[in-house]
């Protein structure tokens, strides 16, 4: 081989190797702009990962703020059962209340008409007792009445009896003088 062969070979390698060096660095190209990617992928991965914990956090805080919630809604919830049975007892002691107030009402006119007819009863027992007083009063008028009658009925027959005496003492007198005559 001749220098001119070995020159066309070596301007034919080093064609060659420009080519592969130019493949070579079309390739380092593509691998930093795969690597630049790469970093701003990273960078974007760790400002998304930032993102993340952030977002955990703030949800971390809307779980205990909804935990506490939920806590209240239950004590709100219990507060509500609770008045309600208030309310429900509330709502019987005032029927009860009112049931007893209508009883009492009741009552009231029960005793009221109770107390007219005691009264009643005590007219009654008074005009009774001055009844029995004025029967007593008379009877003893009456008694006393007929005792006035039987002296007067006594007297009277003393009277005849003294009459009829001095009458017939009268008669005979006048028969004795007629006799006499």
């Amino acid at each position: 081989m001749s220098d001119v062969d070995n020159i066309d070979d070596l301007m034919s390698d080093d064609k060659s190797y420009a080519l592969q060096l130019q493949d070579l660095e079309y390739m380092i190209q593509l691998r930093e702009e795969e690597l630049m990617e790469m970093k701003a992928s990273v960078v974007k991965l760790s400002e998304l990962q930032s993102k993340i914990d952030n977002q955990l956090i703030a949800f971390e805080h809307l779980q205990n703020i909804i935990g506490n919630h939920q806590q209240k809604e239950i004590g709100f919830l219990k507060r509500e059962a609770s008045m309600e049975e208030e309310m429900l007892q509330s709502i019987e002691g005032e029927s009860a209340f009112y049931q007893l107030q209508k009883k009492l009402e009741s009552n009231e006119i029960e005793i009221n008409k109770q107390m007219r007819e005691l009264k009643e009863a005590v007219e009654l027992y008074h005009e009774i007792s001055d009844l029995q007083k004025k029967n007593t009063e008379l009877e003893s008028a009456l008694e006393m009445a007929n005792l006035d009658n039987q002296f007067l009925k006594e007297e009277l027959e003393e009277l005849r009896n003294r009459n009829h005496f001095q009458i017939d003492n009268i008669n005979e007198s006048q028969d004795d003088t007629a006799f006499e005559h």
